[in-house]
């Protein structure tokens, strides 16, 4: 299912974005051209503005960590250039911040999405900000996000029609994440991740995050010994079945802890869509992948 354009338009705007679009730095026209941090992001953004004339280009590759990103020059020299940057904010892009703020700081308006959906706080740490996690949230920021492309340059009523699309198709998109998700028992509905990224999606389908292996938003922490024995406890009192990691990060702690306690290991994608044909290459692709690969952990 795509979003927004498929409903509207056969075809849209250029060859751009997360199915097409030249990564940062590659040839992409001499046309004027919006850029999104990452692939998650620029395939949201691409339906939203459907049929305008920007390329969308982005800036952390496929299958990159946005926590961990360090720009090039030739990134800055793409940023700079931009009618728009679209970012996550919140810190997801933690190592892009001060690249970001510069570009900023020089006159290239910045769309943090993140400021515009109602977060998840969490004890320590602030705003989580694997927003992406809740469709229905997502929805909610395409309007905002529609008036900064109004305000780049793009034609309002054609944004307005495409924000529209895209929200139904966000909440079809939920629905059957909701039908997916709900084959798992009351009792099974326990998440283990590498890193905590999927407390939106908790919230929005009703589970619980008994923990993680790195117990933090961000990707860029290290696991204690401590916090493995104590995270160990718990997946056992709690007979958890299954530990999730991630497409993106080292899984060896995680893999060494399910070895340790004899429970599965599942790869999901989080912070960075998958490689072309992986069925992740798109966000709702994305999100339904690893509500399949979920629910078969826990439902088996």
């Amino acid at each position: 299912m795509a979003l927004g354009c498929a409903v509207l338009l056969a075809a849209c705007g250029g060859d751009g974005g997360a199915d097409g679009t030249p990564a940062a730095g590659a040839a992409g026209g001499d046309g004027p051209y919006l850029v999104a941090t990452t692939g998650i992001w620029a395939d949201v953004v691409e339906r939203v503005a459907c049929d305008g004339p920007l390329d969308v280009r982005t800036i952390v590759p496929a299958g990159g960590d946005p926590h961990s990103f360090e720009p090039s020059l030739q990134d800055r020299h793409v940023l700079d250039g931009a009618t728009l940057v679209v970012a996550n904010g919140l810190g997801l892009e933690a190592t892009l911040d001060d690249t970001l703020d510069s570009v900023e700081d020089g006159g290239v308006p910045i769309f943090r999405i993140g400021e515009h959906i109602d977060t998840i706080q969490l004890a320590g740490e602030g705003e989580d900000p694997h927003v992406w996690f809740d469709p229905t949230r997502v929805a909610g920021a395409l309007p905002a996000l529609g008036d900064a492309l109004v305000a780049a340059g793009q034609d309002a009523a054609v944004i307005d029609r495409c924000v529209s699309a895209a929200q139904t198709d966000l909440v079809a998109l939920d629905t059957q994440l909701a039908a997916t998700l709900g084959a798992v028992p009351a009792d099974r509905r326990l998440l283990v991740t590498n890193h905590d990224a999927l407390g939106y999606l908790a919230d929005r389908y009703g589970f619980e995050v008994v923990g993680s292996v790195l117990p933090s938003t961000s990707t860029l922490t290290e696991a204690s010994p401590g916090e493995l024995d104590g995270l160990a406890k718990a997946i056992e009192a709690r007979h958890v079945p299954a530990i999730f990691t991630e497409t993106l990060a080292s899984s060896t702690d995680a893999d060494a802890l399910a070895d340790r306690l004899g429970v599965a290991v599942v790869q999901l994608y989080s912070d960075a869509l998958g490689e072309p044909g992986s069925g992740a290459d798109t966000y709702d692709g994305l999100l339904r992948t690893d509500a399949t690969s979920i629910a078969d952990a826990l439902t088996h």
